[in-house]
């Protein structure tokens, strides 16, 4: 009998709305969370915050964070959450990819967003990456007025689940 998968939620939220995901996905999973924490923690904070994190994902320049207190070699799945800025991944999210993607052994991807760039957002992030994830997931705010959001996410954690189970059989299959 195999071990148990491992998951971690790694995400980055501005206004809490893409933590409020990340830890429902955690506890549906039975998975760790972690928050990616900028050194400077009030560099996001109000409206000049949030010109910041526009001006700086346009612009690619990388975010400096804070170290991780979870270790990614302990876990066989990284989910990865971002709100969506400008049609981007947030500047934190893409500079912990950049640093990181060597370490990641499976992924799977959500985002959270004012109205669209989930594509873009999600392509960014698989290039990042330089992996294919086994599940994406999009969150809108019209999908959180409409209480569509709950269900996005029961879809999602089945994909991830379905793509682990199918991945166990080849391997048991061996």
């Amino acid at each position: 009998m195999n071990a148990p998968t491992r998951i971690l939620v790694v995400f980055y939220s501005r206004s809490e709305t893409t933590a409020e995901f990340a830890g429902r996905l955690a506890a549906e999973l039975e998975g760790d969370y972690e928050r990616l924490q900028e050194v400077e923690l009030l560099r996001r904070a109000g409206p000049l915050g949030f010109l910041r994190s526009i001006l700086d994902v346009v612009r690619k320049r990388p975010a400096p964070l804070q170290p991780m207190t979870h270790r990614l070699a302990d876990y066989d799945v990284v989910l990865i959450g971002t709100p969506v800025w400008a049609g981007r991944a947030s500047t934190p999210v893409s500079t912990w990819i950049s640093e990181r993607w060597r370490q990641m052994r499976t992924v799977a991807f959500f985002c959270t967003m004012g109205g669209r760039g989930s594509q873009d957002t999600f392509a960014q992030m698989q290039r990042l990456a330089r992996c294919v994830p086994i599940a994406t997931c999009a969150i809108s705010a019209r999908d959180m007025r409409q209480d569509v959001a709950v269900e996005k996410v029961a879809r999602f954690v089945l994909a991830i689940k379905d793509a682990l189970a199918a991945r166990e059989r080849v391997v048991v299959a061996r």
